[in-house]
């Protein structure tokens, strides 16, 4: 089941899931929103509600809606554990602190396990090599697709940067 993806671009190969996959989906769902609405209840009884519904605009503002219109986002579970975890944050009850230390394990797995890759994946690598100038990139194309068959200019060896890199 992990090589299954729910992301915005292949949001319609889900008919392509598994029974299994499909269970766990419709299972997890009622969950989820059981504890969103926990969430919500809580704070609304104690007089807190819109300061939390502040707090989860203003992350969705500033961590979110800038990436997610990018054809490269991609919601990493150790973003989701982030983002999610910091919300979770009623110390009183025990169901909040359950889901931030799920939250805060799920962020901790995906840094530990598969390193802290960037959420817009390739569109940030390809960013980062061309405002440092990365030599590589003469190697292709203006469209950056097709290799020219010249070869790659080496670093110099006593501080690994090449001949256009300047930091």
């Amino acid at each position: 089941l992990n090589h299954y993806s729910v992301c915005h671009l292949k949001i319609f190969a889900m008919i392509e899931w598994p029974w299994k996959l499909w269970v766990f989906a419709l299972t997890l769902i009622p969950f989820i929103a059981y504890i969103v609405f926990l969430h919500i209840f809580y704070a609304y009884k104690n007089g807190i509600l819109v300061i939390k519904i502040m707090e989860v605009l203003l992350c969705l503002v500033f961590f979110v809606i800038p990436l997610a219109p990018s054809p490269y986002f991609h919601l990493h579970h150790w973003f989701a554990g982030w983002l999610l975890g910091m919300h979770s944050n009623f110390s009183d009850v025990w169901w909040s602190r359950a889901l931030m230390a799920y939250c805060w394990g799920m962020y901790i797995n995906g840094v530990a396990v598969y390193g802290r890759d960037p959420v817009l994946s390739c569109e940030y690598s390809y960013f980062l090599s061309v405002d440092q100038e990365c030599p590589y990139l003469e190697c292709y194309d203006g469209n950056g697709t097709e290799m020219i068959e010249e070869s790659m200019i080496t670093p110099d060896w006593k501080n690994c940067s090449a001949d256009s890199y300047h930091p």
